[in-house]
């Protein structure tokens, strides 16, 4: 989990050498910002109000654990479903219980529990 505070200070103290976006890993728009001065100031200054979604979506993707509001969806939900031709019968009581105890957790939206619940009794 990477920390706003820090790359904060790493945008105040070090911003000229790209240390936040280092930080960051986002390696190839640091190396940019370096060689060009911080985009000639405009992009350090850019970076002062992006700075904190871009540590958002660094934890989102890399940090783990942590919901946090991004543009992407990632809810990705698997339900067991038998392929075609096998003769595999899932509990779909079972699988009603686990989904709903994802909608009770957040990790659903009534949408797409409506969606996986229609899917699974059709």
């Amino acid at each position: 989990m990477k920390s706003k505070t820090t790359a904060y200070l790493l945008w105040f103290f070090l911003g000229w050498l790209s240390a936040h976006r280092f930080y960051l890993g986002k390696t190839g728009s640091g190396i940019l910002y370096l060689f060009t001065v911080q985009l000639l100031g405009v992009g350090w200054i850019i970076d002062l109000f992006i700075l904190g979604g871009m540590v958002d979506r660094y934890n989102a993707l890399y940090g783990g654990g942590r919901n946090v509001n991004t543009n992407t969806n990632m809810n990705n939900i698997v339900v067991n479903i038998p392929s075609q031709g096998q003769n595999n019968n899932p509990d779909v009581h079972q699988q009603l219980q686990k989904m709903a105890e994802l909608k009770e957790k957040g990790h659903l939206t009534e949408e797409e529990y409506n969606a996986q619940k229609s899917k699974l009794l059709s």
